[in-house]
């Protein structure tokens, strides 16, 4: 038997198995929707929003994309989104205008682990703010532990908490 033929019957065999990931959730655990559960987030430096689904979904591609919606503490509505590569490259960030969160022009994803993917933000190549996204082995918790600067160069330390929906 040629190698690709054997290589084609283990593969298969694995997956028949279920040992190796068929679906985007099975591969990224972060994969789907998240409500923001403020009863258990912490913020040790301002306000946290009022509220916030963020939703992750990996495109055709296979890149990782990220779409979040909230209300922030002063009751202003926001939006963003970023897609990149969990592949430690550099991506630039659209939609800089008006009521955007992400304040810098690129993110970098980079997989931790099998439950956990760091996200870096740079502004100007510089790291400007860093996030672990961290999936319980449960898949029903995310933690996003935040560290970096606001708008204004005032430091961000947040531990915010998300349900999965």
């Amino acid at each position: 038997m040629s190698r690709i033929v054997a290589s084609f019957v283990l593969c298969g065999s694995l997956w028949a198995l279920g040992l190796i990931p068929t679906t985007a959730a099975e591969m990224y655990p972060l994969v789907g929707t998240w409500t923001l559960n403020v009863a258990k987030s912490q913020s040790d430096s301002g306000p946290l929003p009022k509220g916030e689904t963020r939703v992750y979904a990996v495109n055709p591609l296979g890149a990782l994309t990220l779409i979040a919606e909230g209300t922030d503490a002063e009751g202003t509505l926001f939006a963003y989104g970023a897609t990149g590569d969990i592949n430690g490259r550099e991506y630039p960030i659209p939609g800089r205008d008006v009521g955007a969160r992400i304040l810098g022009d690129t993110i970098v994803w980079k997989r931790i682990d099998p439950n956990t993917v760091e996200m870096t933000i740079k502004k100007k190549g510089e790291v400007i703010n860093t996030t672990r996204h961290a999936v319980s082995e449960d898949r029903k918790t995310l933690t996003i532990a935040e560290n970096g600067v606001d708008d204004e160069g005032r430091a961000i330390h947040q531990t915010r908490i998300y349900d999965r929906q």
